[in-house]
């Protein structure tokens, strides 16, 4: 029980959700393929 304290606390779970968009979003805008190019390929 005491490993899992830090998730009672909401500054611990704010940061952990800012860590995981900050990590998402670097990962959308380093990928080879942007999602611009995926919308021309089902409309076209």
């Amino acid at each position: 029980m005491n490993a899992r304290d830090y998730e009672r606390l909401p500054q611990h779970s704010e940061a952990h959700l800012n860590w995981a968009l900050i990590t998402m979003m670097t990962r959308r805008l380093t990928r080879k393929n942007p999602a611009a190019s995926w919308a021309k390929k089902r409309s076209g």
